[in-house]
């Protein structure tokens, strides 16, 4: 198995990372080594006979975002493979054995899935279609009988019939989620994206995206000739449904229902940046939850869902990924990054009986810049309702083994996606998740300070790229003591801007950018506690 330098040590140092939480469900995470486990993201990973199937996504880290190689060939994830938690080993099939119009799509990334006890379901996905001569998001959804293709893994050779496919433009999607609820499927918001991720230098894109802004609920049933789309109807909106990588996770609601929770995701209608308000979703209807953002879990991440009837609490535990927030530890400031970056954050949105969603940040960190892509997947034997939500009233005292977080994207700085995308990787690590029910201590958590948070209304650069100045503008709900100063890639302070107390209003700040040398900088402004950071590229000719 590759270790990777930014997780050593962990293993040595993981129990101080256990924690008591208010309602005694202590969460631990812990290494598990895999035989030469692969790294793998943004495909499909599905247990199934207490074995992991794996198909599709990347092998690489992060995209690139102004190059015709931000999804190399090389990248994608060619084989599907039979993972073993409990032995650490692992087989592997090669998917070019199958006809092109299956592995190619199957090999995509981004990929919508699901699975029930007999089939893998995927749905569109994005990548290299060869009679295109493009990338493109694919317009089919496969079912994969599992059973099938677990014999042709450890055989060595996958068999076209372990695969049915329909070709639907409906069902062209990336970036979305594909879940089963009450018998029928949803597809769930997400994009179409054709043509290559990037832009030339009149930042005219070379790509076609079109968000689907919608809920697309359908069944397949038998024909005799294979399966079929029928009752299909979507549900649109297109502000709250505009869209992708983000999570959706299922819930049970206080009256008993089953549903999902639409968390966060990209980007806003108006605005490049992350949503921070939620969406509750059942079979027929969909509505913004009132009243709450969550700010500390942007992207797509692993998500861990547990329901305690005792309280008719239902916890949702998010790990890591990227964030445009984080609350410092030692300051118990909320600090805003507009960059979004990779964080380390475990954070939980809990429902309680009344159907009020709070927000906690966890006294537990993952690892490393982990998180992005990743995966939970349930652990064998867990007690779980029909939809794979961990039952906390039926796991005995003490120390529970109930998943696994596997995949993902691993990074070794925060923000990267403005300098190199490419020193991240597809991680290789997984982790094992245990609840310990064993303490009864009240704990700590870390609370949002919301208030403090609103009263810093926005920091904005304005032209951005700039060549010889730009102009910040501080935006304050109250009268606040502020400060802003620029820093280079590296940390290195550049110029101190502001330091005083300003009242409520916009207050402009020019810069001169004239002597500064070409390159990504970032303007960091705070006022009371609260702290936020936004990128500026300055080009000379």
């Amino acid at each position: 198995m590759r270790i990777n330098p930014f997780l050593l040590g962990f293993s040595m140092i993981i129990s101080s990372f256990s924690f008591a939480q208010s309602d005694t469900l202590n969460i631990e995470i812990e290494p598990l080594v895999i035989s030469e486990m692969p790294g793998f993201h943004s495909g499909a990973i599905v247990p199934f006979n207490g074995r992991w199937i794996a198909i599709g996504g990347r092998t690489n880290g992060l995209h690139g975002f102004q190059s015709a190689f931000s999804f190399p060939f090389n990248g994608k994830n060619m084989n599907a493979y039979l993972i073993d938690p409990i032995t650490g080993t692992k087989a592997s099939a090669s998917m070019q054995d199958l006809p092109e119009a299956i592995y190619e799509p199957l090999t995509s990334s981004n990929i919508p899935f699901c699975s029930d006890a007999s089939y893998l379901y995927m749905a569109g996905g994005y990548g290299w279609n060869e009679s295109a001569g493009d990338y493109i998001t694919f317009p089919s959804i496969f079912r994969i009988d599992l059973a099938c293709l677990e014999t042709a893994i450890l055989a060595g050779q996958l068999n076209e019939n372990c695969f049915e496919k329909i070709d639907d433009e409906r069902m062209a999607i990336s970036g979305g989620h594909l879940k089963i609820l009450d018998g029928k499927f949803h597809l769930v918001f997400g994009h179409r994206f054709d043509g290559i991720y990037a832009v030339n230098n009149g930042n005219n894109a070379f790509y076609n995206q079109t968000y689907s802004n919608e809920i697309r609920r359908f069944n397949l049933v038998e024909t005799g000739n294979g399966i079929a789309i029928v009752n299909y109807e979507a549900q649109q909106d297109t502000v709250n449904f505009h869209r992708r990588d983000y999570n959706l996770v299922h819930q049970i609601f206080p009256d008993g229902s089953d549903a999902f929770t639409a968390f966060s995701g990209v980007f806003q209608k108006n605005a490049v940046l992350p949503y921070l308000n939620t969406v509750d979703i059942t079979s027929t209807s969909a509505n913004v939850v009132p009243n709450f953002d969550q700010h500390l879990s942007q992207y797509h991440n692993a998500v861990m869902p547990v329901f305690d009837s005792t309280a008719n609490l239902m916890h949702t535990y998010f790990y890591g990924g990227m964030s445009r927030f984080r609350i410092d530890t030692q300051t118990q400031e909320m600090l805003d990054d507009t960059l979004v970056p990779f964080v380390k954050t475990i954070s939980r949105v809990s429902r309680d009986a009344g159907g009020i969603l709070t927000e906690e940040q966890l006294p537990i960190e993952m690892p490393a810049l982990l998180g992005s892509n990743m995966e939970f997947l349930i652990a064998d034997g867990v007690e779980t309702d029909q939809y794979g939500i961990i039952l906390s009233n039926k796991l005995p005292a003490g120390r529970n083994l109930v998943g696994y977080l596997v995949g993902g994207i691993l990074s070794p700085e925060a923000n990267i996606s403005a300098s190199d995308p490419t020193v991240s990787e597809a991680n290789a690590q997984v982790f094992s998740v245990y609840i310990n029910k064993a303490s009864n201590d009240s704990g700590v958590v870390t609370n949002i300070k919301t208030n403090d948070y609103l009263s810093f209304g926005g920091l904005t650069l304005r032209p951005n790229p700039a060549t010889d100045y730009t102009i910040a503008e501080i935006s304050l709900n109250k009268a606040s003591n502020t400060s802003a100063a620029l820093y280079d890639r590296s940390g290195k302070l550049i110029m101190n801007l502001l330091a005083k107390k300003l009242p409520a209003g916009i207050h402009p700040i020019k810069i001169s950018t004239s002597e500064l040398s070409s390159g990504v900088y970032f303007l960091k402004a705070r006022a009371d506690g609260v702290t936020k950071t936004i990128s500026l590229i300055i080009q000379h000719p």
